[in-house]
């Protein structure tokens, strides 16, 4: 069984990496599939292709994600976008988990569940697509986000949603939705979800949380 598998996006390629399978045997796998891909882009006289790397419960080191962009080099018109992991480092939870007044809550919503928060979360897990995550406050995800979060129910529009939200189905703050696009150029990785002057939902990087919402900053510095 391949240890490395390929599946269509809107925008490109997702390759997932088994991690109970060994580094190299991804590696040999991947190679395979990168030949694969171009002889398909061939095919169709399409030359770029962009791909999301999924690596389930392993966490790559930087160099293992250097190997695998080495696998490029024969393909210039190929470009990885983003690796992505279930799990994440001590490192990047120890600012969150300093702040001891935000709950933490770790876990996966499946389809056709719903779990409700009061106040601000930090959740840390997957939400599948189907599953409901509800919060009066803001909401913190750290993990897979294919459902639909919910910060300030039922009207607390100051209320963001922080975490990887390029696969939710929706975002909703307070009385707002937002049917998320995968298009939407400012809907990233490390963007925040908010309420702008507009009274819709909007997105931004997360390096401008301070400046769109400073007093919710403020109280994450306490």
């Amino acid at each position: 069984m391949a240890s490395a598998t390929l599946k269509g996006r809107k925008d490109g390629y997702e390759i997932h990496l088994d991690d109970a399978a060994s580094f190299t045997d991804n590696l040999t796998d991947l190679t395979a599939l990168f030949h694969q891909v171009h002889d398909a882009q061939q095919a169709l006289q399409e030359e770029q292709a962009n791909f999301v790397i999924t690596t389930g419960n392993r966490l790559l080191t930087e160099d293992q994600e250097t190997a695998i962009r080495v696998l490029l080099d024969a393909y210039p018109h190929f470009e990885i976008v983003a690796f992505r992991a279930d799990v994440v480092t001590t490192a990047d939870l120890s600012p969150l988990l300093r702040q001891t007044h935000v709950p933490v809550s770790i876990g996966v919503i499946r389809s056709g569940q719903e779990r409700e928060f009061d106040g601000d979360i930090l959740f840390i897990g997957a939400i599948h697509h189907g599953g409901v995550l509800k919060a009066s406050g803001s909401v913190f995800c750290i993990g897979e986000v294919s459902g639909i979060v919910y910060a300030g129910y039922p009207d607390d529009a100051e209320a963001v949603v922080v975490g990887d939200l390029t696969e939710a189905t929706q975002v909703r703050i307070a009385d707002m939705v937002d049917i998320v696009d995968s298009n939407n150029a400012h809907l990233t990785p490390h963007a925040f979800a908010y309420v702008n002057d507009l009274h819709a939902i909007d997105y931004a990087e997360c390096i401008n949380l301070r400046q769109i919402r400073p007093r919710l900053y403020a109280q994450m510095e306490e």
